[in-house]
């Protein structure tokens, strides 16, 4: 067998050449002139550069003529030092070019030499890690978040609700009134109560929240603010603190501030700006600290070009505001909302019951006007009367089944699986890859895409590559 030392010795520029040349890495050899002279395999696969480019270019007019973006050896070269940077070939490899300057005995650079290492794949990976990191940065604040609210939860799994428990959370960090907007039955007094949870640590006085339609006009007042002995025939003889005082160091939630009558808006909107209130009746000011949380399921700009909503008390209210988006517009929340609630009934209720997948279909189908209350209700009634320990479609509602949205571009009708062992968790899956398919068909580009569903784009791309679509 022919030793290492007789081959250097006989043959040194072959084994150069076949040592270089078997490189993972790219090589390349350019003279003074920039005028490549020795290059290995890797090197053409990684440029895409032809040969007949490299033996008849110098590295300035490769550049010059569109044929690559950059060289480290023409750096190298006029600055007689190593030159290291990255650059993109047109095959999409992203490269690591160290160019190394060669003199001869008396100083004089004759060669570089340039090592070209692909590092597409490790941009990925650091993509990946970065992406890695942000979830779990993200997953570990909404748990941090869930474990503050000592017990109170929101139940979700769409982007939508996700962006807006973020918001809650940030909300909770300031005394500042917030506005909840949403439709009836979409989980406003839920997010005010998560909110006040929240932020329990510093804030320790009750949650207490009053529904400002439900109560008559006259007595709204005397309810919100209290009132003296004596200020009213019936009153109580030794007075009455109101629910502002009573929230005092905590959180009032006026549930239906659209209900609020004109006359007590300025009143309350007194009451915002100076943080004191009077009872019905009394002449002294009574400082309060409260968080003031308002909702309404009512179009309040409306209301005030109607003039039946005071603008100031709107710009008051309005200061931090979150939207609810209805349930028929993040169906993502309907398959953990029905697990949720399927759980609590079965506790309450000491059964164990669960629905068909044919029921589960329906209930993805429908448009929920009357949004989370609506399907709690209908959850907790289909398995009371349910014989069977799953909750057959047959039990639902004639008018339930007559309004499901039967539209042949719906995302989810027709699409799921009716095997009757399929658990929640598969239909959810299966319902999510139906949605994202549909929408990645519509709507073009990605990022537009991505806007729609509320979500980031790295996170489609990720469902995208998940599902195969």
């Amino acid at each position: 067998m022919e030793h290492l030392e007789d081959i250097l010795m006989d043959k040194p520029e072959l084994l150069f050449r076949k040592l270089i040349g078997s490189s993972f890495d790219g090589v390349t050899i350019t003279n003074s002139k920039g005028q490549t002279i020795w290059y290995n395999q890797s090197f053409l696969q990684m440029s895409g550069l032809l040969p007949s480019q490299l033996d008849n270019y110098t590295a300035d007019e490769l550049i010059k003529n569109g044929w690559m973006e950059d060289s480290a050896s023409i750096e190298a070269i006029s600055k007689g030092v190593t030159i290291t940077k990255s650059v993109k070939y047109s095959t999409g490899v992203e490269a690591l070019i160290s160019a190394t300057p060669i003199f001869d005995d008396e100083g004089k650079l004759i060669y570089t030499f340039q090592n070209v290492r692909d590092i597409t794949e490790l941009n990925k990976l650091k993509h990946q890690l970065d992406e890695t990191y942000a979830l779990s940065e993200s997953y570990r604040q909404t748990l941090q978040e869930v474990q503050l609210a000592k017990g109170k939860q929101i139940v979700y799994q769409s982007a939508l609700m996700e962006k807006i428990v973020i918001l809650a959370h940030k909300f909770s960090k300031v005394n500042t009134p917030i506005l909840i907007l949403g439709e009836s039955g979409a989980g406003k007094d839920v997010l005010a109560n998560y909110i006040h949870s929240i932020d329990s640590q510093t804030n320790k006085g009750p949650f207490v929240k009053i529904n400002c339609g439900a109560i008559p006009e006259q007595l709204l007042e005397s309810e919100l603010f209290g009132y003296e002995a004596g200020a009213f025939s019936g009153a109580n003889r030794s007075g009455k603190a109101g629910l502002f005082e009573i929230a005092n160091g905590g959180t009032i939630f006026l549930d239906e501030i659209g209900e609020m009558p004109l006359a007590l808006q300025v009143k309350l909107l007194g009451v915002l700006q100076d943080m004191r209130i009077q009872r019905v009746g009394g002449t002294k000011d009574i400082p309060i600290d409260v968080r003031v949380i308002a909702a309404t399921n009512a179009d309040l700009e409306k209301m005030i070009r109607e003039k039946q909503f005071r603008q100031d008390l709107y710009f008051r209210l309005n200061v931090l505001s979150i939207t609810i988006p209805p349930l028929r517009e993040r169906p993502d929340d309907i398959i953990v909302l029905i697990e949720h609630f399927q759980k609590m009934f079965n506790e309450k209720h000491q059964i164990s019951k669960s629905f068909s997948p044919n029921t589960i279909k329906i209930f993805l189908s429908y448009e929920w006007p009357g949004n989370i209350r609506e399907l709690k209700n209908l959850v907790e009634r289909l398995m009371i009367i349910s014989d069977e320990n799953e909750v057959n479609e047959t039990l639902i509602p004639a008018n339930l089944r007559h309004n499901i949205n039967h539209a042949d571009d719906h995302p989810g009708e027709g699409s799921i699986d009716e095997t009757p062992d399929l658990q929640l968790k598969s239909l959810m899956a299966e319902y999510e890859k139906k949605i994202l398919s549909y929408y990645l068909t519509k709507y073009r580009p990605m990022k537009r895409c991505a806007d729609i569903l509320g979500i980031d784009l790295t996170t489609l791309a990720r469902k995208k590559k998940r599902f195969g679509l």
